[in-house]
């Protein structure tokens, strides 16, 4: 519909899809939601993973996710408080860049709202498994532990249908039940650093080659793969609950900085001093120093329960385990929420079938929420551990954070006398700082993590040729659906022959192509995808491709430089350090002046700025 000056939206449309939901979730509430996301799985697996990676400097890690997501999170406080919506983060772009940008990065981000409630679950039986290792939830592969088949699977299963049940009463039982929880999960981590700051040994903190044994770059690349942006994961995800929200304008910006920030830091912090000093090696089972050997040890299923066990605090395992059955048992309950709402706004994006906007009588999207459940039954199979989850949907993650910056600056020009309660200074400025952050983000996980996740995300192409572009009438059927055929056969022979595709070891598969090979096939089936929709499009239709095409680029080339530069799999990488960070850099800055470019007014902000001007003038009128 295109909305005019004079007209308030229809019901159904994009505007109004909101008014069906209750606002029910207060300040508290709102930034117990951000904290129950961010302290789940990733306190009780993130200290070893991150100490692994980067040894004492991970220390250093956890204050550079900070700095990073307070950059990324500035622009976001604009946003959520100039437009709270439910499921904000998806439905932004389709306001700046058309539906090709929005179905994009809506599927990116519902990939990983579909995998946290998954990767939660399977923190949880790690932990119990390791524990009581007679009750079969895990076993090896390829000198991993995972979930087991059938036992550790379909346990698994029986948790995601348990949450599945949780959120089908609504928002206010999530919120409010939420709050007593977060307590519990604030306390527990405190007192459990508290515990291994009492076995603290500063040997640790030099032992097997300094500060840094693994090399500054280690620090970095612990981000993703070490899971401190999946921990910090809260920040964002706060904004998908805004039409919930009581007082959202003033409400979000302080749970972002609060709840998405301060919080999560401290207690971050704190466990991973304590677990650095409280490591035991001999109770590892691991060589004084070899950093490295800790993802393979004793410890990994379970690392602060055998650290706390080890600084001679028995008793406390029990609490410890509780803990680590209620804290990512309560994160995926929260994550399966978030996805539903994806669903939904990816719904009123006319991104996928309106029947996924149905409200129960608890205001829940009740056939989003039970078709995020069996899609999340999906994911126990590709990689059914935690410690080789994390990287890609810690970057699955970040993506969406990728588009705050672009929105943030084509609004100020689209939409300039928008009331915004939170205006910032020097919004370009902020606007590519958090870009650029998201972006290196993304690049620290590393070629394996990201080859993995960007082979999933292409898929949205067929899918938005084969159902968007044709049900809004953008491009003809008949070539639409060939095109999406072959664009699907295409990419499944590329991916499984890359031989990089799900590979526990996280290494290629032999007889894997060579990179020239396979990126080059990469680059020219997602090409001639794309030049073929825009040929068979109408105007229209081409005008949302050009508005998403600069993503499509930007990750193609962040994909050669993962694989030249230093967090790739070459030994001698082509680009050593700094040369790549550089050249991320540039590459950064000119996406995001070309994203900025492809943004403009669209039918959708048409409605928001009509229903404000609606508003103004009753306003007026007294």
């Amino acid at each position: 519909m295109s909305a005019t000056p004079d007209a308030l939206p229809v019901e159904g449309a994009y505007e109004a899809s909101d008014a069906h939901l209750k606002q029910q979730i207060s300040l508290f509430g709102l930034i117990a939601l951000a904290v129950s996301v961010q302290v789940g799985s990733g306190w009780l697996l993130a200290t070893l993973a991150a100490a692994s990676i980067a040894g004492p400097a991970s220390i250093l890690t956890w204050v550079l996710g900070a700095v990073f997501f307070g950059i990324i999170g500035v622009t976001w406080m604009e946003l959520g408080a100039m437009l709270p919506r439910s499921g904000a983060g998806v439905r932004y772009p389709r306001l700046t860049h058309g539906a090709f940008l929005s179905w994009f990065n809506g599927w990116g981000y519902l990939i990983a709202a579909l995998a946290l409630p998954v990767i939660e679950v399977q923190a949880v039986l790690t932990y119990i498994g390791g524990n009581w290792p007679e009750l079969g939830f895990l076993e090896e592969r390829a000198g991993i532990t995972v979930l087991s088949w059938p036992r550790g699977i379909l346990v698994g299963f029986v948790l995601l249908f348990v949450f599945f049940l949780l959120n089908s009463f609504g928002a206010k039982l999530l919120s409010e039940s939420n709050k007593y929880v977060t307590i519990w999960k604030i306390v527990i981590p405190l007192v459990t650093a508290g515990l291994m700051f009492t076995a603290f040994s500063s040997a640790n903190f030099t032992i097997g080659g300094g500060f840094a044994p693994l090399g500054t770059g280690a620090a970095f690349g612990a981000l993703a793969s070490g899971g401190i942006v999946f921990a910090y994961s809260g920040l964002r995800q706060i904004l998908d609950f805004g039409g919930e929200v009581v007082n959202p304008q003033r409400n979000i910006p302080i749970a972002i900085v609060v709840g998405g920030l301060i919080i999560p830091l401290v207690i971050y912090i704190l466990l991973q001093i304590s677990f650095l000093g409280a490591i035991d090696w001999a109770s590892a089972g691991v060589e004084p120093g070899d950093w490295t050997g800790l993802i393979g040890s004793g410890w990994a299923s379970a690392p602060l329960l055998n650290a706390v066990v080890a600084a001679g605090f028995t008793w406390f395992s029990i609490v410890l385990l509780s803990d680590a059955a209620l804290s990512p048992a309560a994160t995926g309950w929260v994550w399966l929420g978030i996805g539903t709402r994806t669903v939904y706004s990816m719904s009123v994006n006319k991104e996928l079938p309106t029947v996924f906007q149905r409200i129960n009588r608890h205001g829940t999207p009740i056939l989003a929420l039970a078709a995020c459940t069996g899609l999340g039954l999906l994911f126990f199979f590709p990689a059914p551990s935690w410690y080789l989850f994390v990287g890609m949907v810690s970057i699955a993650l970040t993506l969406s954070y990728v588009m705050g910056g672009p929105v943030l600056a084509v609004l100020r020009r689209t939409a300039p006398d928008f009331p915004r309660p939170v205006k910032l200074k020097g919004a370009v400025f902020w606007a590519l700082a958090g870009y650029v952050a998201s972006l290196m983000l993304i690049y620290f996980a590393g070629w394996v993590p990201l080859i993995n996740l960007f082979t999933l995300v292409f898929f949205a192409l067929p899918l938005y040729g084969a159902y968007t572009s044709v049900s809004e009438g953008w491009s003809r059927p008949g070539p639409s659906w060939l095109l999406s055929a072959a664009f699907t056969a295409a990419w499944v022979v590329t991916a499984v022959g890359g031989g990089w595709l799900a590979t526990l070891d996280q290494e290629q598969r032999e007889g894997g192509w060579g990179f020239p090979v396979y990126f080059t096939a990469i680059v020219l089936v997602v090409a001639l995808f794309m030049a073929g929709l825009y040929a068979v499009s109408t105007e229209v239709g081409r005008r949302h491709i050009r508005g998403g095409a600069w993503l499509v680029t930007t990750i193609l080339a962040l994909l050669l430089l993962a694989y030249l530069g230093q967090f790739g799999p070459v030994d001698s990488p082509v680009l050593p350090n700094p040369v790549d960070l550089v050249l991320m850099v540039l590459v950064s800055v000119g996406s995001f002046f070309w994203s900025v470019r492809a943004g403009g007014p669209t039918e959708e902000l048409g409605e928001i700025l009509a229903a404000q001007a609606e508003r103004d003038r009753a306003r007026a009128m007294g």
